[in-house]
């Protein structure tokens, strides 16, 4: 049944900052908050993103962020529509990826049990690189041969099409975690545990490879940035953690603990400084993994000192702003870069088999890799292989690097323009195919194929 209070309600939300934009006395202001600006297109195109997710609800188990990135995309790419709404420009859509990637590093981070990871270590870094050294070997082998793209850019797209997509992954990892779906095979650390990881990989990976393709083919200046970014991230990130939690600007024992909005405020605005430094850096992956051990740290520092209620109603907190606004206006950004009328047959037929090809090579890849984790049996194996499959975020957020990077170097109409432009297409085509699916296969298949924790003795799970 149509929730007409709700709909009101969310009208009214954009009307009213639509007007709050309108009657500033800053023109730049005005001018976002007018139709087809920037404000006004972001609050149309998130007021569609939460009526499209009833769709969902209507279809279970279709996950929300299917109906949220299909609406994205019809805003894109209905002509009419796009017009009179608008279109989300580059910085407006790569802030809002960026909001997003923190709140889902630091969820990640403070759900994730450091002892859990260390007992799983090489479990996890198996997990984490080998299906994306086997999807980015054959994209790259695929892109060279189809697309006739030179090594560094070929390799750009590789690492690009191999990064799973962190905001449709950790979501559901952590409902399985709350639930205890295959806990005792430890399917949800494993998750948690080797998409950020791999998610790392394939960013420095990705940015070398794009870097070199940008400067010609020289990577003698980029060879040091991957270890760098490693070692830097890691540190600064327990270093980080160690000033917050040493300084009192978080809840620490023998002070009232703070609310659990304003921990998780603190910590994401620690977070947020951190990626866009690194995004200044040209060091992402660093700059991902810096959060991630943040996070980790601060939630390990909790539950030894007695603090489970900080960390859980930080957690809370960021879960409602994950659910409520950012997962909802993440998911119709990316469906509205995605532009079906750029796309010729030639580059989507040949687009078309690099995914599939790539994502076969990836599912295999998973699904002999979780073999190194105890306890996994078939099922949970061939769940991995499903829940690999997803891409969206890093996607949206670096499939122009290439493009954007020729295009400013050797021109628009450059053959490197050109190469960056399938690169970009590929990627794109990519989100639009696997998110839905993969996050439709994570929720129909977690409760079919995943057992809830063995009862103990004593009754307890």
């Amino acid at each position: 049944m149509f929730d007409h209070r709700g709909a009101f309600a969310r009208v009214s939300c954009v009307v009213a900052i639509c007007l709050a934009c309108l009657t500033s006395s800053v023109a730049s202001v005005r001018d976002a908050g007018a139709p087809g600006g920037v404000v006004f297109t972001l609050a149309v195109a998130f007021a569609f993103s939460i009526e499209s997710s009833r769709l969902a609800r209507l279809l279970p188990p279709t996950p929300t962020l299917t109906t949220q990135m299909c609406a994205g995309v019809l805003l894109r790419n209905i002509p009419g529509v796009r017009t009179a709404v608008g279109a989300i420009d580059g910085d407006a859509a790569t802030t809002v990826r960026a909001l997003a990637l923190g709140l889902i590093l630091s969820r990640a981070g403070l759900a994730s049990d450091a002892d859990a990871w260390r007992r799983r270590a090489r479990a996890t870094t198996v997990m984490a690189l080998a299906p994306a050294t086997c999807e980015t070997l054959v994209v790259s082998g695929m892109g060279a041969l189809l697309f006739s793209l030179n090594a560094s850019t070929a390799f750009a797209l590789g690492f690009l099409m191999s990064a799973i997509s962190l905001a449709v992954v950790v979501p559901p990892a952590l409902e399985l975690k709350r639930e205890g779906l295959g806990e005792d095979a430890g399917v949800a650390d494993l998750i948690l545990g080797a998409s950020i990881l791999d998610g790392i990989y394939c960013i420095v990976g990705f940015g070398i490879c794009a870097e070199i393709a940008g400067s010609g083919g020289s990577g003698g200046t980029t060879a040091w940035k991957a270890p760098t970014q490693i070692v830097v991230g890691a540190l600064g990130g327990a270093a980080t953690a160690e000033l917050a939690l040493r300084s009192g600007t978080l809840s620490a024992p023998g002070r009232p603990p703070s609310a659990g909005a304003m921990d998780a405020s603190i910590i994401l605005s620690l977070v947020m400084v951190i990626l866009f430094a690194a995004k200044e850096l040209d060091a992402n992956g660093g700059g991902a993994l810096m959060c991630v051990t943040f996070c980790v740290r601060v939630a390990s520092a909790w539950r030894r000192l007695g603090l489970d209620d900080a960390l859980a109603n930080a957690c809370a907190f960021m879960n409602t702003l994950w659910n409520d606004f950012t997962a909802p206006l993440l998911f119709v950004v990316i469906g509205c870069s995605l532009d079906l009328w750029a796309m010729t047959a030639d580059v989507a037929g040949k687009a078309l088999a690099i995914i599939f090809v790539g994502g076969t090579a990836r599912a295999l890849g998973a699904f002999f890799a979780s073999s190194a984790s105890e306890g996994a049996g078939l099922r949970e194996r061939a769940f991995m292989a499903l829940a690999w499959m997803p891409k969206a975020t890093i996607q949206a957020a670096l499939a122009s690097v290439v493009y954007d990077d020729a295009v400013r170097e050797h021109g628009v109409n450059s053959p490197q323009a050109l190469d960056g432009e399938k690169v970009l297409q590929t990627a794109l085509l990519c989100v639009l195919i696997t998110a839905p699916l993969g996050a439709w296969c994570i929720a129909y298949y977690a409760p079919k194929m995943l057992t809830k924790k063995t009862p103990t003795d004593d009754g307890s799970v």
